[in-house]
């Protein structure tokens, strides 16, 4: 008897966690808007044929900022018709640092050795064109990441507590690199509670992304939610100015909590 009361309660509470996006869905609209605070550490590597210069270890990048992000969600009730979403942030960061050993980093005939000022000014736009399967409690999403890079990193020598006016600037990525995105939304509404996973990679000439994030959200509200997760994102390229090193990559990871809410 325990034995049977047991194996329905265990049913009722499949059925109920099966059905419930079912349930909660059509009264929750097809607009999200969301954003947040994304605690987050620069790191990465510029590198010329002989040597290699590393953000933290050289260029004294080794503390975390609080990046803000934004994002839009526009879903659609038609299968045939795609969906979008669009994130974005942007980062400002300066550090002081030592180059150690000649021929880590090249300015034309001009070697960098010693104390050097770094600052980055960057921003990212993400427009991801996606279609969804709605299974029950799973979601799964399938489109292209639109990702633009906009960053600009310069150094300059120091003399004493004087910057000097030698300096390099680097660039990132200048194309749109389109990525291929998969997504993954398990939605465990008898406790409020959505996991979801997403990723974006791709290697195309000599640019390369690639981004993840994995986030438990909880539902305060019908249609408010608080996130917390992790986020990873990345890119490669080839300096396309008149420094003389061939490789340039960088990335941003940490811990984000954001607040969404749906119209």
């Amino acid at each position: 008897m325990k034995k049977l009361k047991s194996k329905i309660i265990l049913s009722f509470f499949c059925a109920t966690l099966l059905n419930g996006y079912e349930i909660e869905d059509p009264s929750l609209g097809n607009i999200a808007v969301e954003a947040g605070i994304w605690n987050t550490r620069v790191d990465g590597n510029i590198q010329n044929p002989t040597a290699l210069i590393n953000f933290k270890d050289d260029l004294g990048f080794d503390e975390s900022k609080n990046v803000t992000s934004f994002g839009l969600d526009l879903k659609n009730d038609y299968t045939w018709l795609p969906n979008i979403y669009v994130n974005y942030f942007t980062l400002n960061s300066l550090a002081n640092g030592n180059i150690a050993t000649p021929g880590q980093i090249i300015n034309g005939n001009n070697n960098y050795v010693g104390s050097v000022t770094s600052s980055i000014e960057y921003s990212e736009l993400n427009t991801i064109i996606y279609g969804y399967l709605q299974q029950s409690i799973f979601e799964f999403d399938v489109g292209v990441n639109f990702k633009k890079i906009d960053y600009t990193q310069t150094l300059k020598k120091n003399t004493g507590n004087i910057l000097t006016e030698d300096s390099i600037t680097i660039k990132g990525p200048e194309s749109i690199i389109p990525l291929p995105y998969i997504g993954l939304k398990i939605d465990l509404y008898p406790i409020n509670t959505v996991l979801k996973a997403e990723t974006s990679m791709l290697a195309l000439g000599d640019d390369e992304a690639q981004d993840y994030t994995y986030s438990i959200n909880y539902r305060m509200m019908k249609n408010i939610y608080i996130s917390y997760g992790y986020r990873y994102t990345s890119w490669k390229t080839k300096n396309k100015d008149a420094i003389i090193n061939d490789k340039y990559d960088m990335n941003l990871k940490g811990n984000y909590l954001n607040a969404k809410i749906l119209f």
